[in-house]
């Protein structure tokens, strides 16, 4: 039978290790010359992520399982598994990516989409090994646990591996170039050499790794035995917590308002439950800690509850509130598995019997649910794009502008939309744009167009109003007026990004008459709350010659400095300090507050 297939023999599997990953190398080099010369499949995003996500996990995932290369079963999995990577990535490039190719190709998405990848391939790969060894998927447990360990084990030494071996490399470099010696140095930085030697020592890494049964057993029983006493502490610091937690409780319930941060709680039962999994391991060891300390991690580990539930709640108030984000769906997803810990390994605590004999089928249950929520996320199904673009979309149709406000709240779901969900939000802004049965259409429908027509997310969307801008302009001193050549000039430069950057919030702008150098004429500043651009008349003809910036005591508040406006507080402040001059060169003091 298939799953008796007799392993290759080590020679054979190292041979093999070391091939596969030179063609992974050669692939990822070749990806990469393409996106340098801008050729296919770079100029396609759906097919380059979809080439890098088979070209990165499917030769690594068959390192992993390199000595059960004659068994049928992996080759028929293994083409499922690149089929499920190529699509992933084809999804991304296609909804996501193909929206702004530069952008989401760079590390700002394309980083996030590989981190959720690997905690994919992460959780279905020890299913899958089970499935290849045992010719079952129901294995039992002891295995599942073993290879889940042993994967991020030898992941992680190999990673360790490589990076030594680069610092050995800039070492090498570095010695030869003092001798004037440059041939290293430009050899290291060929995209030709690190691609496939990375690649070559990584998988050598692996094997080498793996093929010492004895060594990463002994490795990862030392981690194990490690991390089960931080465990007593983690369960401290959970029963304290929680304890601490349920007197603001009421306040964050009947308020409704977000009193704490969810990521802070997440992260607390994420550490509870790696470390009771630890002292827990495969359920052989029937007597982890002495007894005393078993009970007490018994009746204290339900208290992630709390804080689990706790955590759900403040994200979906905080949804309810804003909308849902890209990063909002998967904290969601993340407390959703938080809440389905919590509650099982509290039954398994609470049940008589073996100590937290329970959590085996609570993990088993967990996993296989991140696995199918993971992969409709991936898709089209679940994608916390299309989730996030729906909701700005509703967002955007419910909110409401009231007419004394110059900021239109829901710019920020607009431009969620145009630079944060994709193809999606792109797709929510069209029908935005021609949006007609609703009350404030023409409202939307222009704040739509603005969002659609900008390059770049930090382009003021409402430059196109430059005019209303500076027509509804407050000056201070009260009474004054803009002649028309200052205001064509600031309608003009109010369009400009470099001006955008600096004056993105205009609600906050006022104009300020005042001699600045006391030569009897005024300048005029268009002044926020943290300085602004300064204009200067020179033979009639107004022009930008700087900006002020906040120095001294803090800047005052909004208000606080309308109030000092309005009571005519306006003075051109002369310098205590003057500045040092060095021929033509200034040198400026800047006190220390």
């Amino acid at each position: 039978m298939d799953p008796q297939a007799p392993a290759l023999p080590p020679r054979i599997a190292v041979s093999v290790v070391l091939i596969l990953a030179l063609l992974q190398g050669g692939a990822l080099y070749g990806l990469q010359h393409v996106l340098v010369a801008h050729e296919w499949p770079a100029t396609q995003p759906p097919w380059l992520l979809a080439l890098y996500s088979a070209v990165v996990f499917i030769p690594t995932t068959l390192q992993l399982l390199a000595e059960q290369l004659r068994k049928r079963s992996l080759w028929v999995l293994l083409a499922g598994l690149a089929a499920v990577f190529f699509y992933f990535g084809w999804h991304h490039g296609d909804a996501v990516a193909g929206s702004d190719p530069q952008r989401f190709a760079s590390s700002e998405t394309f980083l996030p989409f590989t981190f959720v990848l690997l905690v994919w391939w992460l959780h279905a790969l020890p299913f899958l090994q089970g499935r290849v060894s045992e010719g079952k998927w129901t294995a039992d447990y002891r295995l599942l646990f073993r290879y889940s360990w042993r994967n991020v084990l030898l992941l992680g030494e190999a990673a360790l591996f490589t990076g030594l071996f680069w610092l050995i490399l800039v070492l090498w470099e570095g010695l030869f170039r003092m001798l004037g010696i440059n041939f290293f140095s430009d050899l290291f930085a060929q995209p030709a050499f690190i691609y496939p030697v990375t690649a070559l020592v990584f998988g050598g890494a692996l094997h080498l790794i793996g093929s010492i049964d004895a060594l990463v057993t002994v490795a990862l029983e030392q981690v194990l035995n490690v991390l089960k006493w931080l465990a007593v502490v983690a369960v401290a610091l959970l029963t304290l917590f929680t304890v601490a937690l349920l007197i603001k409780l009421p306040e964050l319930l009947f308020t409704g308002e977000r009193a704490i941060g969810a990521a802070w709680l997440l992260w607390l039962v994420a550490v509870v439950v790696l470390l009771l999994n630890a002292a827990y391991r495969d359920g052989t060891v029937q007597r982890p800690y002495p007894l005393w300390i078993a009970q007490g991690l018994r009746f204290c580990s339900p208290l992630a509850m709390v804080v689990a539930f706790t955590a759900l709640y403040a994200l979906i108030i905080r949804a309810h509130s804003y909308g849902l984000t890209v990063g909002r769906v998967w904290a969601l997803l993340v407390a959703g598995a938080a809440v389905m810990y919590s509650v099982g390994y509290s039954v398994a605590a609470l049940r008589k019997g073996p100590w937290l004999a329970g959590i085996a089928q609570v993990n088993v249950v967990v996993a296989l649910v991140l696995i199918a929520t993971l992969a409709a996320g991936l898709t089209p199904l679940l994608s916390p794009y299309r989730l996030a673009a729906s909701s700005q979309f509703r967002t955007v149709l419910a909110g409401q502008y009231p007419p004394t406000q110059r900021d239109d709240p829901r710019a920020a779901s607009l431009q969620y939309l145009r630079f944060d969900c994709g193809a999606y939000g792109l797709r929510s802004l069209q029908r935005l744009a021609s949006l007609r049965d609703h009350p404030d259409a023409e409202r939307i429908r222009q704040l739509a167009s603005k969002a659609l027509a900008q390059s770049s997310r930090y382009q003021n969307p409402q430059a196109a109003d430059a005019k209303r801008l500076v027509s509804d302009l407050t000056l201070y001193p009260q009474g004054r007026k803009l002649d028309p050549q200052l205001a064509q000039k600031l309608v003009a430069d109010w369009a400009t990004p470099a001006m955008q950057g600096i004056l993105y919030s205009e609600e906050k702008v006022v104009g300020v008459f005042v001699d600045l150098d006391g030569d009897g004429v005024e300048e005029f500043v268009l002044l926020g709350h943290s300085g602004g651009p300064v204009y200067q008349s020179r033979s009639g003809q107004w022009e930008y010659i700087g900006r002020v910036n906040p120095r001294g005591v803090p800047a005052a508040s909004e208000d606080a400095m309308r109030a000092d406006l309005s009571s005519g507080h306006i003075s051109a402040a002369v310098p205590q300090w003057r500045d040092l001059a060095i021929g033509a060169q200034r040198f400026r003091i800047d006190e220390t507050p």
